[in-house]
């Protein structure tokens, strides 16, 4: 009788299992601590340890191909062509400045759009004044303190994965760091897709919610069972990049700064031309917006895509950041910009152009506004609370937050007059055309930063930025009144 061949046993590895049941949760460990009680309600967990199979490797990048993937992110033009590019930015800015001047005397016959344009052409300038001041915090050699990342996730089982395996490959050192995952009631496989990944990972804890409780709680329990001194935010469908975790949390050597964001850029730009729009928009608002309140210390979100919070500050806001009240409602409403803005009240917030990560972006209409009518309301939310505090800040800030108060609310108005009702008066009249003057404004500051996107990152399709432009105007601006009808909306708002 032939033998058959000796086949080893797979291996298998130890698990725990925590379970809540009043609470419908359960918490997964490997190599960690298995906590005792419940999170929520503080009952003891009922424990259960078992043998599970370890799982195969994941097919994800390798480490040269990720770093190949950075160079061509951050390659910049040639410096006669940045030259150029700056150029032409410089003199469509001095255009747009020429306009304003030579219709000057349209304040009297239309002072709404006149005054608003004024104010927004300075507001987009002095962001790049101040940007150009930026410089990202300084390393300091031997700074690795212990660190939790937070990965909330419902309905990822195509990317979790490897969104896992990317920042345990991040080169942060493993006994200073944990991952904790939270599965929000996924109603796909992405529960087993983290266990999965959890076998190959003994600092892996995976966090499974029975019922979906929105992106707020998932954050939160990831919180109140971390064990560490910061906790970075990493959304599900986000990539991060070698160093980048150690790049984060220099900042946090000043014990005034309570939270960094870092930078994302689009992992799936090149899918269509919305993702390209997005693409140019998000350099846009990190690296200029960003930057200019970074000067300061007063970023005015960190976005939940990849951002670090020293974790006592959040502790400490905690409690009122999950017991939110909203037209007198109670809501919790996976808000980033609200936890930054409960911080900045008593922290500095920065941001780190060099810790570098991706993420996926909508590519599907219908996704996208519904983001955006979410991000729109989250807004709406906070300019209020905050406008109470800010003016103890800085003066420049300050500033630009009360001009920001107004500014989006009355732009949609401010286009239907220049565009539409400054026309009409120009027929009846013979005075006051401002159409022009306003639509070289528009124009030159677009061209301004998708140039300027152009020249530092040297990705072609700099010129989606005036798609994205004209889209705000004719269709998103006018979004922020629906926002203002569905204050009370809670869900996450790019499913679907």
């Amino acid at each position: 009788m032939e033998e058959k061949p000796f086949e080893p046993a797979p291996k298998t590895v130890p698990i725990v299992r925590c379970h809540c049941h009043p609470c419908e949760l359960t918490v997964h460990v490997h190599g960690t601590p298995a906590p005792v009680a419940c999170p929520y309600c503080r009952r003891p967990f009922e424990r259960v340890e078992s043998e599970v199979p370890m799982a195969a490797s994941a097919d994800f990048p390798s480490l040269e191909e990720i770093r190949e993937r950075k160079v061509r992110l951050y390659h910049r033009p040639p410096q006669w062509l940045s030259a150029l590019i700056l150029t032409v930015a410089v003199v469509m800015l001095a255009t747009a400045v020429y306009m304003q001047l030579r219709s000057a005397g349209n304040y009297f016959y239309q002072p709404l759009v006149s005054l608003y344009s004024l104010v927004a052409g300075i507001f987009v300038v002095s962001r790049f004044l101040i940007a150009a001041m930026y410089l990202p915090p300084r390393a300091i050699e031997g700074f690795e303190p212990t660190l939790s990342v937070l990965v909330p996730c419902m309905n990822e089982e195509g990317v979790i994965r490897q969104t896992i395996e990317r920042i345990f490959a991040a080169g942060y050192p493993p006994d200073k760091a944990e991952v904790v995952c939270v599965n929000d009631g996924s109603t796909d496989h992405t529960l087993e897709q983290m266990l999965a990944a959890q076998t190959r990972h003994p600092n892996l804890v995976v966090v499974d919610f029975a019922k979906n409780r929105g992106l707020c709680h998932a954050w939160a329990v990831g919180v109140l069972l971390s064990r560490a001194e910061f906790l970075v935010c990493v959304d599900s469908d986000t990539f991060i990049f070698p160093g980048s975790l150690k790049k984060l949390m220099q900042g946090f050597v000043d014990p005034a700064v309570g939270g960094i964001s870092g930078h994302c850029d689009v992992e799936n730009a090149d899918t269509n031309l919305l993702t390209r729009m997005q693409d140019v928009r998000y350099f846009f608002s990190y690296a200029v917006m960003k930057a200019a309140e970074s000067v300061t210390g007063t970023v005015s979100c960190l976005p939940g895509c990849f951002s670090a919070y020293r974790r006592v500050c959040v502790l400490h806001v905690l409690d009122e950041w999950l017991n939110a009240r909203v037209m007198g409602e109670y809501g919790n409403f996976a808000d980033d910009r609200s936890l930054t803005n409960l911080i900045l009240r008593d922290y500095r917030i920065l941001y780190d152009a060099q810790s570098l990560a991706t993420t996926i972006a909508p590519d599907r209409w219908r996704q996208y506004v519904r983001q955006q009518l979410r991000w729109n309301r989250s807004y709406l939310r906070e300019i209020v609370k905050v406008g109470h505090w800010m003016w103890r800040k800085h003066p420049v800030p300050a500033l630009s937050w009360y001009a920001m108060m107004w500014m989006p609310i009355v732009e949609p108005l401010v286009i239907s007059a220049a565009l539409i009702v400054a026309p009409l008066m120009t027929l009846l009249t013979g005075r006051g055309n401002i159409v022009w003057s306003y639509l070289v404004g528009v124009v030159a500051i677009t061209a301004v930063w998708t140039l300027h996107y152009w020249e530092r990152t040297g990705r072609r399709y700099w010129w989606t930025g005036f798609l994205y432009t004209m889209s705000y105007m004719t269709f998103f601006s006018w979004q922020i009144y629906a926002a203002l009808l569905t204050l009370r909306g809670r869900k996450w708002g790019t499913r679907g």
